[in-house]
């Protein structure tokens, strides 16, 4: 870039400065994004533990069906097939719930990656940037560095044409 196309000193620091909130702001949105995650993953692991609970209990009435109640089920049949569908009940409700849980983590899942795509692209925007401010910085301090050198020859000049 010719120094005549470049920006001001000032503006192509302030346009750093711009690129640094936004980069900051990029990073406070991953906090909550992440915390979502943490939060969706959490909500599986609870449901995935639900849904072992109620199958393990479901095993056991299962089993107590044909061994220790087998005795009384004439007698009790109607509250144990009861107690069983509230089981399966249960059991189905939870594993319904463990697909919106699973999704809502995926969902998460993207939110952060978009948030974290979005805190690359504003680094890259801000180191941009930032090379930017520095060229023109270099740029101007070699500008200021030849007008003193023309001054200076100019002067030598006009010394010895007065001598």
């Amino acid at each position: 870039m010719t120094s005549a196309r470049m920006p001001r000193l000032h503006e192509a620091q302030q346009l750093a400065r711009l690129r640094a909130l936004r980069v900051q702001r990029a990073r406070e949105r991953i906090a909550p994004a992440q915390a979502a995650v943490d939060q969706a993953a959490r909500a599986v692991r609870e449901r995935q533990q639900k849904i072992d609970h109620f199958r393990s209990r479901l095993a056991e009435s299962r089993e107590a069906v044909v061994t220790s109640l087998a005795p009384a089920l004439p007698r009790w049949s109607a509250v144990t097939g009861a107690h069983l569908e509230r089981l399966v009940d249960q059991l189905e409700r939870n594993e319904y719930g463990l697909t919106q849980d699973e999704r809502a983590l995926e969902a998460a899942q993207e939110q952060l990656q978009q948030a974290r795509s979005e805190l690359t692209r504003a680094l890259a925007r801000e180191d941009a940037v930032q090379g930017l401010a520095r060229e023109v910085k270099r740029a101007r301090l070699l500008e200021r560095d030849q007008r003193a050198e023309r001054e200076l020859d100019d002067q030598g000049r006009a010394n010895r044409g007065a001598r």
